[in-house]
């Protein structure tokens, strides 16, 4: 909690009935107040690390990114890529390190899922030494058009 000193002017029913009706400054009252601060939470994916994210691809489920970066993208235009090919070269931003990542996104139209391969290895498995069971999240980033990405929680 917060403490904060709250200034109000309103004063109890025997205050009002004991002031002069004459004077127009009314007196602050200062009172000590706590807040509670709003936790911000932007993650709008997180996964736990599998051994199979750890060496092969990071998946991210359909959902989850028609939900994100594809907000904007008509029906007609994401019932196309189920059965497409899909590849983007898109920017995730590390927020633990405060570094920007080419990454290629992939999609098969034999998978529901979205993907991050090779690239996915060498600029964050790697380079944050990763292991499975870790806590990351994700969010995309309208302003910047970018994933930003951070480790939640280590594992043990």
């Amino acid at each position: 909690m917060i403490k904060s000193l709250f200034y109000t002017f309103l004063q109890t029913k025997h205050q009002e009935e004991n002031v002069d009706s004459t004077d127009p400054n009314y007196p602050l009252f200062p009172q000590e107040v706590e807040i509670r601060p709003i936790a911000y939470f932007p993650w709008e994916i997180l996964k736990t690390l599998t051994i199979d994210e750890i060496i092969d691809k990071f998946q991210l489920p359909m959902e989850q990114i028609r939900d994100t970066m594809l907000r904007d993208v008509s029906e007609d235009v994401i019932s196309r890529t189920n059965f497409m090919i899909c590849c983007a070269e898109i920017l995730v931003k590390d927020l633990d390190t405060n570094t920007i990542h080419q990454v290629k996104l992939w999609k098969h139209p034999n998978e529901n899922n979205f993907a991050l391969h090779k690239s996915w290895i060498e600029e964050f498995v790697k380079r944050r030494r990763l292991v499975d069971g870790m806590v990351v999240g994700m969010y995309w980033d309208f302003e910047a058009t970018m994933f930003c990405f951070s480790v939640l929680e280590g594992s043990k």
